[in-house]
């Protein structure tokens, strides 16, 4: 199976999800055809949206692209759980699967980040935050084909959350993703990974 037809298969159950949550993820007393959307993000409390305390759990994915024009090709899935330590301050732990599509052979891999993000403007249903992680990424092949198995991975960028009903928002945002292993074995097996990355999931509020 190719690395591009793999995450594509794991956003089924999303799909499902999204398709049944409107139906029977409702409060008492809300309903979406009848709820004005300007009402959803003010009825949470007098902190806002993104209230200290609250937990998130997070499910996307996506493709990087490298601007250079390099042959390796990413795709991704990442599940986390995001916590509120103080209102639109959120510090996370998510586990990521990741698939590089390469010249000499394609690789697997597997690893965790710690994410750190701050919601910069909250208007209506919508959010626009930014974020920032870091991470380590285990692979069955060397990605690039000349470097390791084993490598670190630096993620920031920009994003946005819109709000479905009172437990489910859609998560979106590009990113710049850096990869490489920190010279562990040297400067010449680490070439450096640079590249642009969209994402797009759900986000379920607990």
């Amino acid at each position: 199976m190719t690395a591009s037809v793999k995450p594509i298969l794991l956003f089924v159950p999303v799909i499902y999800l999204m398709s049944i949550c409107p139906r029977n993820c409702r409060a008492d007393g809300f309903d979406p055809a009848t709820t004005e959307v300007s009402t959803l993000f003010t009825d949470l409390g007098p902190n806002g949206p993104y209230p200290r305390g609250l937990r998130l759990v997070t499910f996307y994915g996506g493709f990087a692209e490298q601007p250079t024009g390099e042959r390796e090709q990413l795709s991704f899935c990442t599940a986390g759980l995001n916590y509120y330590f103080a209102d639109n301050w959120a510090f996370g732990i998510e586990a990521k699967g990741l698939w590089a599509d390469q010249n000499d052979h394609d690789s697997d891999a597997g690893g965790a980040d710690i994410l750190l993000r701050t919601h910069l403007v909250n208007y209506g249903n919508f959010s626009f935050f930014g974020d920032f992680s870091a991470g380590v990424l285990e692979a069955d092949h060397t990605i690039p084909p000349s470097g390791t198995d084993f490598n670190f991975t630096i993620e920031t960028g920009v994003g946005t959350m819109y709000r479905l009903n009172e437990h489910l928002e859609v998560i979106s945002g590009l990113r710049y993703m850096h990869l490489s292993n920190a010279r562990q074995e040297g400067p010449n097996r680490n070439p450096s990974l640079n590249a642009i990355e969209g994402y797009l999931g759900l986000v379920w509020r607990m």
